[in-house]
């Protein structure tokens, strides 16, 4: 016999009243509670972080860290990018990084597609050109900081291989170079240093503010003063006896063609010795007429031969050479992670002085570019021609072309400047107005700048990796592919849910 025992009772209304309201209590408490949470963490920046893209993406750097602590004013950020371009999202993720870690930096985004308007404004307040397009400008106190598209793709060396060889290929991007480039531009806005650079004239120097394709310079010294914020100015050092300005911190001489004044020479000499930074450039015309520098650059531990440097493994005209071999010095690093490359329209030679020819306290040489393996010198220079001397010359050898020196402070020289930098380069024509798009001659260009001036931002921090996915399919396939997409998946949902309606029918 089954027993079966009191029903339960239903709860008074007033303890169902009771319960219900501790519930609503309970849940309006929690809200609130989270509610304050979530604006506490707002208020205080307390963010935590992790990829789920499973990319792998890379932490920022210590140096980025550090810049982006430092930063006591307001930087603005205008993003002039298409929405739909390829760089845009890598760009948008790191300045969104960025962001979470200083509230200082104020990011605007303008689609100059969809907002042309807001994009001329921007091109005229940064004074960037009616065709400046997919660049991010930096700007804090009056300092302002471009950084080009072009500044942050790193393309695939095989694909760029490839389409050398005379292949049809599309070129990949292989790494992204955000974080160097912003972490850069950030440095120079907010920082307290104005730095000043001199462009020495009078010697048939390549002219600065030319747009000529070969010989111009318009385009490097742009880059210097848009993207690398220094004030430059021209200077003359013939028939003054200041010499180079005390501001002065480089002198840039870039290919000259006419000898120097024995004071002008105590000038650069006097320059050097109180600890300021010197870029020379050589031009390739002058190489059988001295200047009167390659003496200068001797105290220097840097030897400027009367003599080409060749290469017969990379070149196209076989005067030029297309270097891909970088000594270790830290100016070279970016270049050396890339696997890039620099093009030399007609390289001089310039090495550091053999190590038994240096005096005990003579300054430290080492050569940042060489040729191939298969590199040659060539000394039988006439009417503009270059050839090899067997008597003189040597082939299958590694030929410097560019050498960068450095010493400390001098002793007596009481100007806490403290170290004088160097940087030769065999041929001034690599940096003019074409040549200075060629493979990767622009980032040297900045590369030399920078460690010049001491600043390291554009040489330690290194690029991110793009992965890149493509799905290579025929005619016949895209076609499937479309009928599956369009008439396939929603089809097959028609006919589960006419089943599932027979069968509740049934």
């Amino acid at each position: 016999m089954e027993m079966n025992g009191p029903e339960p009772q239903p709860a008074p209304p007033g303890r169902r009243r009771a319960g219900t309201l501790v519930s609503v209590a309970v849940s309006v408490i929690a809200a609130v509670a989270i509610f304050a949470a979530l604006n506490y963490l707002a208020v205080t920046r307390t963010v935590w972080r992790r990829d789920l893209s499973g990319s792998g993406s890379r932490p920022l750097s210590p140096l980025t860290l550090q810049t982006l602590a430092s930063i006591t004013n307001d930087v603005n950020v205008t993003v002039l990018f298409r929405a739909d371009s390829g760089l845009y999202p890598h760009v948008d993720r790191i300045l969104r990084e960025y962001s979470l870690l200083q509230r200082r930096l104020n990011i605007r985004q303008i689609d100059y597609l969809r907002s042309p308007g807001a994009a001329e404004l921007a091109k005229v307040q940064y004074k960037l050109g009616t065709i400046a397009n997919d660049v991010v400008v930096f700007e804090s106190g009056g300092r302002q900081f471009v950084v080009t598209a072009a500044d942050l793709t790193i393309y695939s060396n095989e694909d760029l291989k490839r389409l050398m060889g005379g292949e049809q290929v599309e070129i990949r991007r292989a790494g992204f170079r955000g974080e160097e480039r912003f972490t850069a531009a950030l440095a120079a806005v907010t920082e307290g240093t104005t730095y000043r650079a001199a462009y020495l004239q009078g010697h048939g120097e390549h002219p600065g503010d030319s747009d000529e394709s070969v010989m111009g310079y318009a385009r490097f010294n742009s880059l210097l003063v848009n993207e690398r914020n220094l004030v430059i100015e021209p200077l003359k050092l013939a028939g003054t006896t200041n010499g180079v300005p005390d501001a002065c911190q480089l002198l840039i001489i870039a290919g000259p063609t006419a000898p120097f004044l024995a004071s002008e020479l105590a000038h650069l000499e006097a320059f050097l010795q109180r600890g300021g930074s010197l870029l020379v450039l050589l031009h390739p015309h002058a190489v059988a007429r001295r200047t009167g520098l390659e003496d200068l650059l001797v105290r220097w531990s840097i030897v400027c031969p009367a003599m080409y440097g060749g290469d017969s493994q990379f070149t196209y005209t076989t005067l030029d050479v297309q270097s891909k071999s970088f000594g270790l010095h830290p100016l070279m690093a970016p270049l050396r992670r890339e696997e890039g490359s620099l093009y030399f329209p007609l390289p001089r030679v310039v090495s550091p002085m053999p190590a038994d020819r240096l005096g005990a306290d003579a300054p430290k040489a080492e050569v940042l570019i060489y040729t191939s393996d298969q590199g040659l010198t060539k000394s039988a220079v006439a009417d503009g021609n270059a050839g090899f001397d067997p008597a003189r010359d040597r082939r299958g050898i590694p030929v410097p072309l560019a050498v960068a020196a450095e010493k400390g402070g001098v002793a007596g020289v009481a100007t806490g400047r403290g170290t004088t930098r160097i940087v030769v380069i065999g041929d001034s024509v690599m940096f003019g107005n074409k040549t200075l798009g060629d493979a990767n001659n622009r980032d040297f260009a900045a590369l030399c700048v920078s460690w010049l001036l001491d600043r390291p931002q554009s040489l330690a921090i290194g690029p991110r990796p793009i992965d890149e996915f493509r799905l290579n399919l025929t005619a016949a396939q895209l076609r499937t592919l479309r009928w599956t997409l369009l008439g396939g998946l929603p089809g097959g949902v028609l006919a589960l849910g006419w089943l599932v309606w027979l069968r509740r029918r049934a």
